[in-house]
């Protein structure tokens, strides 16, 4: 049996894993605010709220985007159900729209299609780039400006890629993005989420609501904190960004891998695919960085 994806964890990784568990810290700690700061450099965006996993970091955008209770949100038919379940997590619906079916990705069309079902007006659009491909966030920004829906880009397949011009987690032309750090993901913390953005209120938002709502009150004491309203425990703890730390390193290794990987797989089982995993494939060896996502798909067709 293939497995489903396998994590490369080296001596490097082991000994920051190991540091950590020496430190003072275990929970939140240096290594937290050290693994924002350099998600921010590899993606280009100005804030990085990192959060317990992929889900959790899709739940804070959407909280951040301010979905809530008869809002609704246009989300791809074809994702992991993560990306929906965000949008019901808030009380928001979800307005499920077609995907191109050479891509698997919801581009404009597909999105304008969804809107013309919608009774009430979307709050918010959440374009996936699945197996590491990006749709066209500039057309897809234009859209939902004329709209006034927020872009939230669930880009979890898709750290260190780069497509349009641009990386992916810059945010040019999105409001959020959120990855995942799962180890069939592009670099792994066990389990492990990031939002991007630009905006520094979603960011302080996110901050807030990662960690029960509470904000700190220094005027009333050292230990003091308010809490304006109802938050979750979403923290990422300084073991699990030790690890992320080191990977993070190795980013451009692994998505190199990844793409000879796919090629292997395309080139032996060519002619054996049709319509969108051989689209998927190919896009990997451009652009895309999960190929183990790809490969996934190869094997379910053949």
């Amino acid at each position: 049996m293939l497995p489903y994806g396998r994590q490369c964890i080296e001596e490097d990784d082991i000994a920051a894993v190991t540091e950590a568990l020496r430190s003072d810290y275990l929970t939140t700690g240096p290594r937290v605010a050290a693994f924002e700061k350099d998600l921010c450099e590899a993606t280009g965006a100005a804030h990085t709220v990192v959060c317990s996993n992929g889900t959790t970091a899709l739940h804070l955008a959407a909280l951040a985007a301010g979905l809530g209770p008869g809002d609704t949100a246009i989300v791809p038919s074809i994702t992991f159900l993560a990306t929906a379940n965000a949008v019901r997590y808030t009380g928001a619906e979800v307005i499920f729209a077609d995907v191109d079916p050479q891509t698997g990705l919801m581009e404009v069309a597909q999105a304008e299609a969804a809107l013309a079902r919608a009774t009430v007006r979307p709050k918010a659009i959440f374009p996936v780039d699945l197996a590491g491909q990006s749709a066209d966030l500039p057309a897809l920004k234009k859209l939902a400006d004329r709209h006034d829906m927020k872009v939230i880009v669930d880009a979890c397949h898709s750290l260190g890629a780069q497509a349009y011009g641009q990386r992916s987690g810059d945010c040019a032309y999105a409001d959020l993005a959120v990855f995942s750090f799962h180890p069939v993901k592009a670099i792994a913390c066990g389990e492990g989420g990031a939002i991007t953005t630009n905006n520094a209120e979603y960011a302080e938002r996110m901050r807030v609501m990662r960690s029960h709502g509470m904000k700190p009150a220094p005027d009333v004491g050292p230990w003091a904190y308010d809490m304006t309203e109802p938050g979750y425990n979403y923290r990422l703890t300084d073991i699990q960004c030790a690890l992320g730390l080191s990977q993070l390193k190795k980013l451009d290794r692994f998505i190199a891998r990844r793409r000879e990987l796919a090629a292997l797989y395309g080139a032996a089982l060519a002619g054996l695919i049709l319509g969108v995993v051989t689209s998927v494939a190919g896009a990997y060896t451009n652009e895309g960085s999960n190929q183990l996502f790809a490969l996934g798909l190869l094997a379910l067709v053949v």
